[in-house]
């Protein structure tokens, strides 16, 4: 018979995944999972690992639509990473994940601080013009 895990649920503990893809000078990072104590270095590795400068990324998106928790551990990542892209100028937006986060980003007023957008297509230039 397994032992329970240190959180109290018999399953393996939910785990973070995080894709990073970059276009250009715009990053996409999808995260999956929980944001919480335990995962938020994980994602600070990642968009450290960015290297914003004359050449990289200029643009960072960050999307939380797939999140299934998020813990002060991972608001204070969000705000950290804020903080720095404001620093380092280069711009940072959150695409809102599902009820729970957003509920928790208006109890924490950090929708007052973050870029928050609803789909990372919020982001994109309009197409061209078609030629006359």
């Amino acid at each position: 018979m397994s032992q329970p895990e240190p959180n109290g649920r018999d399953e393996a503990p939910d785990i973070l995944e995080v894709k990073a893809r970059t276009h250009r000078r715009t990053a996409l990072i999808e995260l999956r999972g929980e944001l919480d104590i335990a995962t938020t270095p994980q994602v600070a590795k990642t968009l450290n690992g960015l290297a914003p400068d004359a050449d990289g990324v200029r643009h960072v998106i960050l999307d939380l639509r797939r999140l299934t928790f998020m813990d002060a551990r991972g608001i204070h990542e969000l705000t950290r990473q804020n903080d720095y892209a404001h620093q380092d100028r280069h711009n940072l937006a959150v695409v809102r994940g599902p009820k729970a986060i957003r509920r928790l980003f208006a109890l924490t007023a950090v929708e007052e601080i973050l870029v928050l957008v609803d789909d990372p297509e919020d982001l994109a230039p309009p197409p061209p013009a078609p030629a006359s």
